[in-house]
């Protein structure tokens, strides 16, 4: 007999489908099928799973949508392709001998500051390169609205980010936005998150910085 509890969460806009999962595991459903809406859905379900360290299995549907197989109480196992953050929709924890949380840059446009379009890229592609020198690296940028594309294919700033990457810099960029621009296959740095995760991110900083 199947126990799976069947949720159809293909109705909800980010990030409704996490938040409801979220709830449903804290009410102490273990074992749970959930239908989503697309792959964005999908990716943000089955990550926020792993982060709580749930086994999380999906599977295609005809229609473009997808099943997610949730077991709360079997080991996690990795997403493929994805990067795992453990503390997602947590609090972040501070760098080892800091007192302060983590320095997060939100960026959530192609320039720095308003005025003339031509000059703010100029000015943020400078940020930008400036971030492996400053005294207090960053631990997290964070890329939403307008922002994203700076992490597709044909950023002028791209290898600036990889840099930044390799550094040691966690990327994240707003599932939604991306799909908003239709950009969703062309994140070419960093991973995609939800705003579960964002606020998360955003609530436990001890700096956020906003070019």
């Amino acid at each position: 007999m199947d126990s799976r509890i069947d949720v159809d969460l293909r109705h909800l806009a980010c990030p409704g489908p996490v938040m409801k999962v979220k709830e449903l595991l804290e009410q102490g459903h273990a074992h749970l099928r959930l239908r989503v809406a697309d792959e964005l859905a999908r990716s943000n379900v089955q990550r926020f799973a792993v982060s709580r360290g749930a086994r999380a299995v999906t599977e295609a549907a005809a229609d473009g949508s997808f099943v997610v197989l949730l077991d709360a109480d079997q080991p996690a196992c990795p997403v493929a392709g994805e990067l795992i953050d453990p503390s997602a929709g947590e609090h972040p924890r501070p760098q080892e001998g800091s007192d302060a949380g983590p320095v997060v840059i939100q960026i959530t446009g192609e320039t720095m500051g308003h005025g003339d379009p031509e000059l703010g890229a100029l000015l943020l592609r400078g940020f930008l390169k400036s971030q492996l020198d400053v005294p207090r690296r960053a631990d997290l940028m964070i890329f939403y609205n307008s922002g994203v594309k700076l992490c597709c294919e044909g950023s002028p700033v791209l290898e600036d980010l990889r840099a930044l990457a390799g550094a040691g810099i966690e990327i994240i960029a707003c599932g939604t936005c991306l799909n908003y621009f239709g950009l969703a296959d062309r994140l070419a740095v960093g991973r995609v998150t939800d705003m579960l995760e964002i606020a998360g991110k955003l609530a436990g900083a001890g700096t956020i910085v906003r070019p």
